[in-house]
This record gives structure tokens, sequence and C-alpha cells, in this order.
């Protein structure tokens, strides 16, 4: 279960901040100095969520949208493929996992209560709390990465970056892209596609990357690092 203590921290800390943010944007003298502080950093507070924006990247996202224009829209449409291939793939796995809830809900058998193709990852209920900070690293940088591809293919298709972000909602942190609706709006759909697929195609490459870099770890880290030289007990029945 999720420690009361770290809730408490949790709790604590959104309700300071939020009391903080009250009070100085009420203040008669205070309120137009720290609006005018928010708005030259970037900086928007809502309860419980923070998020913050800037376009020191946008050069950045210029740049990679540059490189090799041939190479870029191949790695685009072989995302724009990738998308449909998942968005089809993934209505099955959910259709899959509401069949397996079903299933669980309306039978009294262990072994089907603990499949289940789709989990919810819930800190402190299926995720240890120790895990905590490389499960929050990964979500940033899977966002990053993410909107990363969104940005670049947005440029290559001359549609203009207004700004990348990040967020933290509660304890969640990502991140985001700011793009001009208006050429949005203008291009054709296969160019729409191309930006809407990025992200998810920059996600998998990301993860066929890790998985790569997993396997390879004995092989980069010999000999300090071996297998086969244990037990693990990845689960106890009750």
């Amino acid at each position: 279960m999720i420690p009361v203590s770290l809730l408490v921290f949790v709790m604590a800390g959104w309700c300071a901040v939020y009391l903080a943010d009250t009070l100085l944007r009420s203040s008669v003298t205070h309120r137009i100095r720290y609006e005018s502080w928010l708005a030259s950093r970037g900086l928007m507070l809502s309860p419980f969520h923070v998020r913050w924006q800037t376009t020191m990247f946008n050069r950045l996202f210029a740049y990679c949208a540059r490189i090799n224009p041939r190479a870029l829209y191949l790695w685009f449409n072989s995302g724009l493929v990738f998308g449909i291939a998942a968005m089809v793939g993934s209505v099955v796995l959910l259709v899959k996992t509401l069949q397996q809830t079903y299933a669980q809900m309306t039978t009294e058998n262990p072994r089907i209560g603990g499949q289940q193709t789709l989990q919810v990852v819930v800190p402190g209920v299926n995720l240890p709390t120790s895990q905590l900070a490389y499960f929050f690293i990964a979500l940033l940088l899977s966002g990053v990465i993410h909107e990363l591809g969104h940005a670049v293919a947005a440029l290559r298709e001359s549609v203009r970056v207004n700004g990348f972000g990040v967020f933290v909602f509660v304890v969640y942190p990502g991140a985001f892209v700011d793009l001009f609706t208006t050429h949005l709006s203008l291009i054709s759909p296969a160019q729409q596609l191309r930006i809407f697929c990025a992200g998810v195609w920059h996600n998998f490459v990301l993860c066929v990357a890790a998985l790569g870099l997993l396997f390879l770890l004995p092989v980069l880290l010999f000999p300090a690092y071996t297998t086969g030289g244990g037990a693990l007990v990845s689960e106890v029945v009750q």
C-alpha cells in the first residue's frame, strides 16, 4: 500500500503551493509583480498541477527538422504506418483486457484473477515505493522523447512550434509541445498523421533501444556482470 507519510507529504506540499499562490494573487501589493514573474518564466499554477513552457528549444527542433530531409520523410512515414498498426493493435489489446477483467469479476479462480494483459501501474499498490524514482524518470524521459517527435515532425511539415514544456500533475511528470493550430489545420491529412504518429513512433523506438541495451548489459559490463548465479522469486501464490 501507499505509505501514509508519502501521501501526507504530497498533499501538504501541494496545499502549501496552492495557499502561497492564492495569497500572492489576492495581494494588492504583490499580485502584479507575482503574475509578471510567472509569465516571464513560463510558469502556470493550478490545483495539483504546475507547468513550465519555454521557447529555448525551438532552434534545436528546427535544426533536427533540417537534417537529411529525405531520411526524415522516410522516418516519419514509417511512424505513420506504425501508428496506424498500433492503433488497431491497441483496440485489440483493450478488448482482450476488457474480456479478462469481466472473467475476473465472474469467477473465483485465483489463476484467472492473476492474469491480465494490460496492467495499470499504481505506485504503492503494484509498484514498490523504492522504485518510484526510476518510474518517474522513465515517465519524464518517455514524455520528452514523445514530444520531440511531434515537434520535429511538425516543423518538417511547416507547422510552427510555439514552445515546449514540462509539467507535474500531482506526482506524475510529463511533457508537451504547443503547436500553432492554424498551420496544423491547413496541411493535408497525411501530413497531420505524420505529426500525430511521430510521438508514439519515437516511444516505440525508445522502447526497442532500451530492450537492446538491457539484453546487451552482460556484454557491456563484462566481467562485472554475470547471470545464472542465483535465484529470483518473481511471484508468491498465497
